[in-house]
């Protein structure tokens, strides 16, 4: 498994699929996730406006081929009300989308901490729970984990704290996972 972190703007990465992760109580969605509703027209705000969405913990929403972007693939997933996030919520969602791309054979994808310093949580610890979630899943499979591309999507002042969970998450698992920084 490599996992690759990336501080590129969401709407320039060249990647298969995408993963976000949104919040109820945030209208318009914010971070990551806001600028790619952004970029798409405000598809993601007039869904959650027409009740379509609404960011509940664990829902998915798979938007294909999104106009004015390069990833073919985006997964916004739910979670919840910003108050309520955990590390065990950033596991699950982790494990979420790991098997979600799994499962529509999506192997080459890219996540990012929801609202990675400007919520209670410290960084480093949303990026271990997060890769965590990723791991459990796909360790579960040699050819998953072996073909696997995952990265984050983080923002430049942030890189130091997401490098501290990476090293953190790799002494927590023996080393095992490779963790390349593009």
């Amino acid at each position: 498994m490599q996992i690759k972190i990336t501080t590129e703007s969401p709407d320039t990465l060249k990647r298969e699929g995408l993963a976000l992760g949104f919040f109820m109580d945030e209208r318009p969605p914010r971070g990551a996730c806001g600028l790619v509703d952004w970029r798409m027209n405000g598809l993601i705000s007039r869904e959650i406006a027409r009740g379509h969405i609404a960011g509940t913990f664990m829902e998915k929403i798979f938007i294909t081929s999104p106009s004015r972007l390069a990833i073919s693939k985006i997964l916004l997933i739910g979670l919840g009300a910003l108050p309520e996030l955990t590390c065990e919520r950033l596991y699950l969602s982790g494990y979420l989308l790991s098997e979600t791309m799994d499962g529509i054979g999506c192997k080459d994808f890219v996540f990012n901490l929801p609202a990675a310093g400007r919520c209670h949580l410290g960084i480093s610890d949303m990026t271990e729970a997060m890769v965590r979630g990723c791991f459990d899943f796909l360790s579960k499979d040699i050819e998953k984990w072996a073909t696997a591309s995952t990265g984050i999507l983080v923002e430049e002042s942030h890189l130091e704290d997401v490098i501290t969970g990476l090293q953190n998450f790799k002494r927590h698992v023996r080393d095992v996972s490779v963790i390349d920084i593009t």
